[in-house]
This record gives structure tokens, sequence and C-alpha cells, in this order.
């Protein structure tokens, strides 16, 4: 998941391209590179998005929760669509305020460092998990058979 987050930010950059890559393109810009690399992009967002379902209902049936429960698959999907929902409505709103201030490259530079500020929250939470030894999944047992 976090491989994946990472090229979705650096195709994000390269796409505009970013103003902060001026010393690579050298104000050039390409049809054809937005085109591709957004398409490259939304490839990895399976990758991005799936994994944290499994990983809710880990910390759910970490937390009480029962496994295989309508209740806590319900509760999982509700909260991270819930999320995703959040994200389409406020999304083009602030695409639309930085587009308005500034244009199409600074738009997807700023939502680069969105991605790396969410990024790094994500880490930091799973180093502190890894630090504090809370579990993020339900331990396995082994059963003889």
């Amino acid at each position: 998941m976090i491989s994946a987050w990472c090229m979705s930010i650096l195709a994000h950059l390269f796409s505009g391209p970013s103003p902060l890559l001026d010393f690579i393109f050298h104000g050039h810009k390409y049809l054809e590179l937005p085109v591709a690399l957004l398409s490259f992009a939304n490839c990895f967002e399976p990758g991005i998005y799936i994994p944290p379902f499994q990983a809710a209902i880990n910390l759910a049936v970490v937390n009480g929760h029962e496994k295989d429960s309508i209740q806590t698959y319900g509760m999982v999907t509700g909260l991270l669509n819930g999320g995703l929902g959040l994200g389409a409505m406020v999304g083009p709103i602030m695409s639309g305020a930085v587009t308005d201030a500034a244009d199409f490259t600074w738009t997807l530079t700023v939502l680069s460092f969105l991605d790396m500020l969410i990024l790094s929250v994500l880490v930091v939470y799973l180093i502190w998990m890894k630090i504090t030894k809370q579990p993020l999944k339900p331990e396995t047992v082994k059963q003889d058979t």
C-alpha cells in the first residue's frame, strides 16, 4: 500500500509537471504526459484503497468485534466509504479553489503534498503501533488436526 501511494505521488508530481520540477522540464508542458501519468496513477488506486478495508476489519476484531459479522463489515465499510465520500465532496471544491488561485500544475503539486501528509500520518501511526506493541491484526491460532 505504501509503495503504491509513493508511486501515485510521483505520478501526480510529474504529470503536471509540477513547477517544483522545472529544472527537469525547463517550462515545457506536454499533453501526453498528464494523460499517461494520470492513467498510470489510477492503476495504483486499488493498492491504496483496498488494503485499508482488511486493516480496519483486523483492528475491529482486535478491539473485540466479531470477525465474520455483518455488523462489523457494515461499520468498516460505512466508515471508509464515508471518508471517500467526504473526499469526493471536498476534493473538487478544494481543487477548484487552488486552480482559481494558480493553475493545473500547482493543483497537482498541492495534491501530491496532501498525499505525502496523509502517507506520513499513516507511517507514524504504524510505527507508533509497533513501538507500543499494540496488535494490528488478530493472532492466528494454530490448530492441530
